[in-house]
């Protein structure tokens, strides 16, 4: 079972203004008769205007399912009231509530957009600026949300865990070890893929999964054998874009 919760608040000083960060919990509980719960919950901070973008594009495209969600109005002034942010992190999580019980809103562009954004952009950032360990963290974190929110192989997941591997493959070798692991997974996942979008991705995948292998010196004579039976079907193996720029072309957010 998704389930949804603000954990917490607190004032930010940001380079404009202050504003209130509101720590979401994203987690996955399986209330059985063991009492299973997650161990390991996603954690991501998102503002009032974050979630208010949400609440507005989600009562445009379902005006119909957010009839019963009240969504606090914008306020000028009073907002870091205690009273005004309790309110909010009520309502914030009525919305994703809803969310998490219907997956129509789910898998709208508008919540992709909430739950991966805010994090995506910071990490293209580092990534321009060649902070490739600082941009991994930031990938990762989205990556974990994403995981919790939707299936393995969703397109959502699959492109946050190929930006993971050309991250840490775009670092020449300083991120070799977390670049095989989140290879290794991204492949495992792959297997059972069959959208022709995702497959675009696959070849890309392909290519830097050999690159680190070569890194590391492992053999990537599999992954080779891989290529030329894609090129056989008649898929496009060859000066293909960088697995970045493939995942970036699908944009899943719009």
């Amino acid at each position: 079972m998704l389930k949804f919760e603000i954990v917490s608040s607190r004032t930010v000083e940001g380079d404009e203004k202050k504003f209130v960060a509101y720590m979401m919990q994203a987690s996955r509980n399986n209330k059985g008769a063991n009492e299973m719960y997650d161990a390991d919950p996603a954690n991501v901070e998102r503002r009032y205007t974050h979630f208010l973008e949400l609440y507005n594009g989600l009562k445009k495209e379902y005006p119909a399912l957010l009839g019963s969600i009240s969504f606090p109005r914008k306020m000028m002034v009073g907002n870091f009231d205690p009273e005004l942010i309790s309110t909010r992190c009520a309502a914030f999580e009525s919305l994703l509530e809803l969310i998490a019980s219907e997956s129509r809103l789910r898998e709208s562009p508008v919540t992709i957009m909430f739950f991966q954004d805010s994090e995506l952009k910071e990490a293209k950032r580092l990534i321009q600026e060649e902070k490739f360990e600082k941009a991994l963290s930031i990938l990762e974190t989205s990556f974990k949300l994403l995981n919790k929110v939707y299936t393995d192989r969703s397109r959502a997941v699959l492109c946050a865990l190929c930006r993971l591997v050309a991250c840490a493959g775009a670092s020449g070798g300083a991120l070799a070890g977390p670049a095989e692991r989140w290879a290794q997974l991204a492949l495992r996942r792959y297997e059972a893929v069959s959208d022709s979008d995702l497959l675009l991705i696959y070849v890309p995948l392909l290519h830097t999964c050999i690159s680190i292998w070569e890194t590391l010196g492992r053999d990537k004579s599999k992954l080779v054998e891989e290529l030329n039976a894609l090129r056989k079907k008649g898929m496009k193996v060859d000066s293909v874009a960088s697995l970045m720029d493939a995942v970036d072309e699908l944009n899943i957010t719009v």
